[in-house]
């Protein structure tokens, strides 16, 4: 049995990778050529507590590696909003998580607090960012942070994982506590930041 779910996973994850270089061929503005590997997803996915019902925004969710392993421990009345800019991305996450505490949206990050509402709900307990920072400019890299800030109830946490460790200075500006981390067995590796005010 445990061969078997370890198979899955492996077949699973290959499938992904596949999906997402086939996605990154057309659009330059993905992040990376592959995936999250397993162990930057349990990374950070231990940093959240799956015990009791929560609210996850996942900002740049990609095919989905962080979503569905989300899914696997969230509890029946927790909530996960997805927001992805790519088109096919968008399209591959509708099709393959066809799960009622999910809602997918095609749109910017940026529109986190919009999107939320649009969902009844009006803050979240986790914001996950995958999305390259890099690529976007000053300004928009401050506005998409604080509005992520404002949507985050009190006690709140935002995740963000990055090639670069250059959105610490961004953090810094609207958060008083930075946690960093750090992810060897990923390619490239993550640099991963816990903050919370």
């Amino acid at each position: 049995m445990g061969n078997f779910v370890l198979n899955y996973h492996m077949i699973k994850h290959m499938e992904q990778t596949i999906q997402y270089m086939k996605t990154f061929c057309k659009d330059k503005g993905i992040a990376s050529i592959t995936p999250s590997s397993p162990f930057a997803v349990k990374r950070i996915c231990n940093k959240i507590d799956f015990t009791k019902d929560t609210v996850i925004v996942e900002c740049g969710p990609g095919n989905g590696v962080f979503s569905f392993a989300i899914l696997r421990q969230m509890s029946p009345g927790s909530r996960l909003i997805l927001i992805e800019a790519n088109r096919d991305f968008v399209r591959y996450l509708d099709q393959r998580i066809p799960d009622p505490r999910v809602s997918v949206f095609h749109d910017n990050a940026i529109n986190i607090q919009s999107i939320v509402n649009q969902c009844g709900l009006n803050t979240a307990d986790y914001v996950i960012m995958g999305i390259p920072f890099s690529l976007s400019d000053h300004e928009q890299n401050h506005s998409i942070i604080a509005n992520c800030k404002k949507v985050l109830k009190k006690g709140g946490i935002i995740l963000v994982y990055q090639f670069s460790p250059r959105i610490k200075k961004y953090l810094r500006k609207h958060f008083d506590h930075i946690h960093p981390d750090l992810e060897v067995f990923n390619i490239p590796p993550l640099f991963i930041f816990e903050a919370f005010h």
